[in-house]
């Protein structure tokens, strides 16, 4: 059998745009608003604008574990109504954080996301939500 052919990262951050536009549309319930993130992907994908990919893909990535909960038999998405700060000692959502967190590095560490991109991303998006200040956001996660 032939080998696959070595994707490009180029082509790589393409597919993985393309497969999760296609699974967050999937995935929204009957009725369910999708994120502004979701059309902001969709749009750097019809541009070919690759160099925003990486960005677009971390943003819609946090807003989907931020804003919908997933149905574990279905993985059909429905607005959350969690509230963050109450339950920042609930380990999952710890770990959420931390995972959401650790994405935007590893993304930084290949030079997808820069440091701005990501410190920007991570207070808006990540630390605005527990109610924490960044030091405190940081100590919550252990670093």
């Amino acid at each position: 059998m032939p080998e696959k052919p070595q994707l490009t990262m180029e082509q790589r951050l393409e597919k993985s745009a393309d497969d999760f536009v296609e699974n967050m549309t999937n995935a929204l319930g009957e009725g369910v608003e999708a994120p502004p993130e979701l059309e902001l992907l969709k749009q750097a994908r019809a541009n070919n604008d690759v160099d925003i990919l990486p960005l677009r893909i971390y943003e819609l990535m946090i807003e989907r574990g931020m804003r919908y909960d997933e149905a574990p038999e279905t993985g059909t998405l429905t607005p959350t109504e969690f509230d963050i700060p109450a339950n920042l000692d609930v380990k999952e959502v710890q770990a959420e954080f931390k995972h959401l967190y650790s994405y935007g590095m590893t993304l930084m560490d290949k030079g997808l996301l820069t440091q701005d991109q990501v410190k920007t991303t991570v207070i808006e998006r990540l630390i605005k939500r527990t109610g924490l200040t960044p030091e405190e956001f940081d100590k919550w996660l252990g670093y």
